[in-house]
C-alpha cells in the first residue's frame, strides 16, 4: 500500500525469511562464520541457539545461499516428526535412490573343461534416451533398515566424489528424544578421518537445556560448535532499519528520527521480528498522514495498533518502569531534606534548653539567714504546656532520641552543688569511660549496595544521584574477588547521616550506617 509513496521496490519489513534482507551484525556474522567453518572442516554436530524472533530461520536461508555447489543439503523445517518420517524427509531431500540388490550369481559350464564357473549378474544400465524423472515414492514403503542403508551408500559415494552432505534442523528444540537419538545414530556414519554427515541444530534457547538431559548425554558430548544469537542493541537496531530500507529501495525518501528509533528499541528490545512489525505499522501510519519522516508519534500509533486493547496497560507499565523511579527519588529527596532542616533547627533549640536550666539552677546561692528559706517553687521555671505532637514532630523526636548528641544532666534544685570534692586516683579508676557514641568524631557514610557487577553498581549509583543523594562508588577486594560498594555520603555529623538513612529506608532500600574512624 505504501510502497509507491515511499518509492520502495518491495516491502522493507516483511516477516518472510528473505536472506537478502539479513543484516549481518556482529552476532549474525559470527553465527554464519561458525556454521561455514564447521561444514568445511567436517566438525559433525553444531548448535545455533537464539531467542524467539532473533532471525534464526533467515540465517539458515542465508547459509544455503553461501554454500558451494559441492554441498548437498537436507533442510528440516518441521521437526514435529517421528524417527521414520525424519529419515524419509532426509532421503527425499537428498534425492537418494534405493539400493539395488545384487542379483544371485549364475553358474555356467566351461565347454572345454566341463568345470562350473560362477558369474554375477548385474542389471542393465538404462541409456540416456530411456531416462525418466526419479521416483522417490519408494521411501513411503521402505523399512528403516532400507532407508539407513540407502543413506549410508549415498554418503559414501558423495565422500568419494569430494562432496559434503549437510542436515539442517530448524526449531530443533521441538525434536522428540527418540528423533534426537536417531540423529545421533546417523552421525555414526563416518570414515576413519571424516564425518560423512554434518548436522546443524538451529533452535531456541531451551534447546541448550534440553541437550543437558541425561538421556542425551552422548549427543551433547558430540557437539563441537555452539553459538548463541543475542538481540540487537540500540545502534544495531538503527543500522538494521537503515539496512532494510536501503535493500527495499535505494531511492526511498523515508527517514526515522532518533526518538523514533529509541521508541522502537524500547518496545522491541532489539528483536528483529518485533522491529519489523513496528516499522511496518509506522510506515502505514506515516502514509496515512502523508509524512515522509517517521517520528515518535507514528511509533506510538504503531504500537497501539499492535497491542490492541492491551495498549493502555503497556503504556502504563512503560511509564511506571521508566519515569516512576525518578519521580519517587525526587519526592524522597524533598522529604529527607525537609526532615533534615527541621531536625537541625529543633535539635539546636532542644540542646540549648537543658544547658540554660542547668546554668540557672547550679548557680551559687547567696548567703542568707538559716531561718529564712526561699520557697522551692521560686527557683523552678514556669511550667510550659506541651502541645500535641504532629507526625513530623514525632519523626524529629525519634531522630533526636537516636542521635549522638550527649544529653545534659539536670541536677535536683533542692540540692544544688556548691563545691566540687576532690577525687582520688583510685576513685578515677572506678569511673566508667564515656560511651562510644559520645566519643565518635569521625566521618559517617551509608552503604546502600554491595555488588559483583561494576555496570550494575554504576547504574544504581546514577539512580541514587538522580534522586538527589550524594553518592560515590568504591571498589573492594574480598577473598580474591572484586566487589563494588555504593555509598551515600560522607557526612560530618551523625544527624545528617541519619536523616539520609531514614530517607533511604522509606524508598524501600536496606541501607547500613557506617562510621569511619580517622585511623582507618
Amino acid at each position: 500500500m505504501y510502497e509507491n509513496y515511499f518509492q520502495f521496490k518491495e516491502k522493507p519489513f516483511s516477516l518472510t525469511p528473505d536472506p537478502k534482507f539479513l543484516y549481518l551484525s556482529k552476532q549474525y556474522q559470527g553465527a554464519l562464520d561458525h556454521m561455514l567453518y564447521g561444514i568445511k572442516q567436517r566438525e559433525g554436530f553444531m548448535v545455533i541457539a537464539g531467542d524467539v524472533g532473533t532471525g534464526k530461520t533467515t540465517l539458515c536461508r542465508c547459509l544455503l545461499d553461501r554454500l558451494e555447489e559441492d554441498v548437498e543439503v537436507a533442510l528440516i523445517l518441521n521437526p514435529m516428526l517421528s524417527d521414520m518420517d525424519l529419515l524419509r524427509n532426509i532421503v527425499h531431500d537428498l534425492q537418494i535412490e534405493p539400493v539395488q540388490l545384487r542379483q544371485p550369481a549364475g553358474i555356467i559350464e566351461d565347454g572345454s573343461t566341463g568345470d562350473n564357473i560362477e558369474i554375477e549378474l548385474t542389471p542393465e544400465t538404462p541409456s540416456p534416451i530411456d531416462w525418466k524423472p526419479r521416483d522417490h515414492t519408494w521411501t513411503n514403503n521402505a523399512s528403516k533398515k532400507e532407508l539407513i542403508d540407502a543413506l549410508n551408500v549415498f554418503l559414501l559415494n558423495r565422500h568419494e566424489q569430494g562432496r559434503t552432505t549437510v542436515l539442517i534442523v530448524d526449531e530443533a528444540q521441538n525434536l522428540s528424544l527418540d528423533v534426537m537419538e536417531q540423529i545421533r545414530i546417523l552421525s555414526n556414519i563416518e570414515t576413519e578421518k571424516d564425518k560423512l554427515l554434518q548436522i546443524i541444530f538451529v533452535g531456541q534457547l531451551e534447546l541448550n537445556e534440553k541437550l543437558k538431559l541425561p538421556t542425551l548425554k552422548q549427543l551433547n558430548q558430540r557437539i563441537s560448535i555452539r553459538y548463541e544469537i543475542s538481540p540487537l542493541d540500540m545502534d544495531g537496531t538503527k543500522n538494521y532499519i537503515e539496512h532494510r530500507i536501503l535493500v527495499a529501495g535505494a531511492a526511498s525518501r523515508v527517514t526515522f528520527t532518533k526518538s523514533a528509533v529509541k521508541e522502537i528499541f524500547n518496545y522491541s528490545k532489539g528483536y528483529p521480528r518485533l522491529i519489523n512489525l513496528v516499522c511496518d505499522r509506522a510506515l502505514l501510519a506515516a502514509y496515512n498522514q502523508h509524512a515522509e519522516t517517521i517520528d515518535r508519534p507514528h511509533i506510538g500509533e504503531a504500537i497501539r495498533s499492535l497491542l490492541g486493547e492491551e495498549n493502555k496497560s503497556y503504556f502504563l507499565s512503560h511509564f511506571i518502569k521508566t519515569q516512576l523511579p525518578l519521580v519517587a527519588s525526587i519526592l524522597f529527596f524533598i522529604a529527607g531534606l525537609s526532615f533534615f532542616i527541621l531536625s537541625k533547627k529543633d535539635v539546636g533549640e532542644i540542646a540549648s534548653l537543658p544547658n540554660e536550666i542547668f546554668a540557672q539552677q547550679s548557680a551559687p546561692v547567696q548567703s542568707a539567714p538559716q531561718s529564712v528559706k526561699e520557697p522551692v517553687a521560686s527557683v523552678k521555671p514556669a511550667p510550659v504546656e506541651k502541645a500535641a505532637a504532629t507526625p513530623v514532630q514525632e519523626f524529629i523526636e525519634d531522630l533526636d532520641s537516636t542521635s549522638n548528641v550527649p544529653e545534659a544532666i539536670v541536677p535536683e534544685p533542692e540540692a544544688p552543688v556548691v563545691e566540687t570534692p576532690q577525687i582520688t586516683e583510685e576513685e578515677k579508676a572506678t569511673i566508667a569511660p564515656p560511651s562510644a557514641d559520645v566519643m565518635k568524631a569521625g566521618n559517617y557514610r551509608i552503604q546502600v549496595y554491595s555488588l559483583r557487577d561494576k555496570a550494575e553498581a554504576e547504574q544504581y549509583r546514577q539512580e541514587l544521584a538522580k534522586g538527589g543523594f550524594d553518592v560515590f562508588l568504591k571498589k573492594a577486594v574480598s577473598a580474591g574477588q572484586d566487589w563494588y560498594i555504593v555509598y551515600v555520603g560522607p557526612f560530618s555529623d551523625i544527624n545528617s547521616a541519619k536523616v539520609n538513612l531514614k530517607a533511604l529506608k522509606f524508598s524501600g532500600r536496606e541501607p547500613i550506617l557506617l562510621s569511619v574512624s580517622t585511623t582507618s
